[in-house]
């Protein structure tokens, strides 16, 4: 998960790579079906404003995601058998006057769902770039893709800012700020939440001139707890011991 504020406390952005909800991609047993559920609706108390849809979220099907509306699942390339796009590719969020475009990226879809395809990523990329290019301060693409394809989408698409990752094969990744598109990620399982501050001019001109500062903490039992969501997540437990 990646959490980015700006200098002056505007409110933040929470994003995710996807690769969220199931243990296994090909396999979603009756148990992590009532697990799956409670964490969108938990993401959605949180105030998450983009997740890119995952193998690791598809092992139920996009119907079961699409059944909670809350969610802000994103997807640029994965479609139905028939090139139907399930999700929406981008979104444009706001800060103040910040206007942050999103981009969802599906790196594979799991073998027991015949009727997905997560196509190839390069042309709706693109077109979701041409379709925000000019209206936003900050562009952002969140990949669940390999790590070799991660490597060509930062180094031949200059026009994002940042990529947020979700590589089974790297741990926390932190960016250096001398190099374009900053790379980040967390490792999996919830256990630290990474934080990127950005500093730019005001009021804001576009293109952005961003600085930036990036940090990792490590989420531990002893931090204190959110009581609405330490309910929900009792609730989560019962259900699941239930199935």
């Amino acid at each position: 998960m990646k959490d980015i504020m700006s200098q002056d406390n505007t409110p933040g952005l929470r994003f995710d790579a996807g690769n969220v909800l199931f243990k296994k991609a090909s396999a979603a047993p009756s148990q992590e079906l009532a697990v799956a559920a409670g964490m969108m609706d938990i993401y959605a108390a949180m105030g998450y404003d983009a997740v890119a849809v995952g193998a690791g979220d598809l092992a139920a099907g996009a119907d079961f995601l699409q059944k909670n509306a809350k969610m802000p699942w994103l997807s640029a390339n994965l479609t139905d058998s028939e090139g139907k796009p399930l999700f929406p590719a981008s979104r444009i969020l706001t800060r103040g006057e910040l206007r942050i475009g999103v981009i969802g990226l599906t790196g594979a879809v799991p073998e027991n769902q015949p009727s997905l395809r997560a196509g190839d990523w390069r042309k709706p990329l693109a077109e979701a770039l041409d379709k925000l290019r000019g209206q936003c301060h900050l562009v952002v693409a969140l990949s669940n893709l390999g790590t070799e394809d991660n490597a060509k989408l930062a180094r031949d698409y200059p026009q994002i800012d940042l990529l947020v990752t979700a590589d089974g094969n790297r741990g926390n990744v932190v960016p250096r700020s001398d190099e374009k598109p900053w790379v980040v990620q967390t490792m999996s399982e919830g256990k630290v939440l990474g934080v990127l501050t950005l500093f730019g001019p005001a009021p804001p001109l576009l293109p952005m001139n961003w600085e930036i500062r990036a940090t990792t903490v490590p989420l531990k039992i002893s931090m204190p707890e959110d009581a609405a969501i330490a309910e929900m997540v009792g609730r989560i437990v019962k259900a699941g011991a239930a199935r």
